[in-house]
């Protein structure tokens, strides 16, 4: 990943980096990364090797090894406990397949190469051969509602092929689930990876191009972190938990430093402005980014804390460990 010059203060407060004003008005200044990397904190570096400014490598976690037990049946019915331990990879069922299409920026379709390795024990799990795909961390603005208005219309196409440029059709993917039943719609859900050894998460980097806003239960997202962050590295968590540190940082990379409808795209001055073209879904979309936006982006920073924003959370981590 190239050095930028352009570093935004993300994870500043709970770095020992003071943050005295509103995000929008901090110089963009070179900061240090050591004092942004996830890993200074000893509470969560067992499950965040990967520092947060190295967004664009956060599929590498993914091959680490976790151990678990599991009830195998043999040929008589006889239950047993076995101990099982697997990448990552393996535990969220992933598959890979190649792009066939790019609905809109949230939604993809791919044609299956590689069905889910068999698991522990010798079930076998098989999903279609070709799949459309609902993004599950983001929600990009609607261009095929015929309700939806011209403007919002006209910059979704600029999402679109924001997307397409990411993973043009013929891109090679991985994806993983914790549950290849769930759908919305017609639609699995499934966390694409791509790039070079499928790195690269397209959640992501939507985020980080500063291209869409996200789309997380706030709540829910910032207890489930929580609660993954007190179990041993080699125990699986909630797969949004390892990638909400990442997530966290690449709105706010995209934000402070203009990509995508915050530059020359559109010129948007915050998310809020950005909410407001979000016609269909409503003015408050941005209500569903706010577990991982910094506190100094809300319209009311002091409701920030600890139980609903990422930010404000490390900040308790940092001062308890004082």
């Amino acid at each position: 990943m190239k050095k930028y010059n352009k570093f935004l203060l993300i994870l500043a407060s709970s770095a020992g980096l003071v943050v005295g004003a509103p995000l929008l008005s901090v110089s963009c200044k070179t900061v240090d990364k050591e004092k942004i990397n996830l890993s200074k904190f000893n509470v969560i570096k067992k499950n965040y090797e990967i520092p947060v400014y190295e967004f664009s490598k956060v599929g590498t976690i993914f091959n680490k090894s976790i151990n678990y037990r599991m009830y195998v049946t043999d040929e008589k019915g006889n239950k047993t406990i076995k101990e099982v331990s697997q990448s990552l990879w393996d535990y969220y069922n992933y598959i890979e397949g190649e792009v066939t299409r790019i609905f809109d920026g949230d939604t993809i379709e791919i044609k299956v190469t590689k069905q889910p390795n068999s698991k522990p024990g010798g079930k076998v799990l098989h999903v279609p051969t070709t799949m459309k795909l609902r993004i599950p961390m983001i929600d990009t603005l609607e261009e095929n509602t015929p309700e939806v208005g011209k403007e919002e219309k006209e910059l979704a196409k600029k999402d679109h092929a924001y997307a397409e440029k990411l993973i043009p059709i013929g891109s090679k993917v991985r994806v993983i689930s914790s549950n290849w039943s769930e759908k919305t719609y017609d639609r699995f859900v499934g966390y694409v990876f791509f790039g070079k050894n499928f790195e690269r998460q397209f959640d992501i980097e939507m985020l980080a191009g500063g291209y869409t806003l996200a789309r997380l239960d706030t709540t829910k997202v910032i207890s489930e972190f929580i609660a993954d962050l007190s179990k041993e590295s080699t125990e699986a968590k909630e797969i949004r938990s390892y990638l909400l540190p990442y997530a966290a940082y690449a709105i706010n990379y995209g934000i402070l430093n203009r990509k995508g409808f915050y530059g020359e795209v559109a010129n948007m001055r915050s998310p809020y402005e950005l909410s407001s073209k979000y016609l269909e879904h409503g003015q408050g979309m941005v209500d569903f980014s706010l577990s991982i936006l910094h506190y100094n982006y809300w319209k009311k920073p002091k409701l920030a804390t600890k139980k609903n924003n990422i930010y404000r959370y490390l900040e308790q981590i940092n001062q308890n460990k004082k």
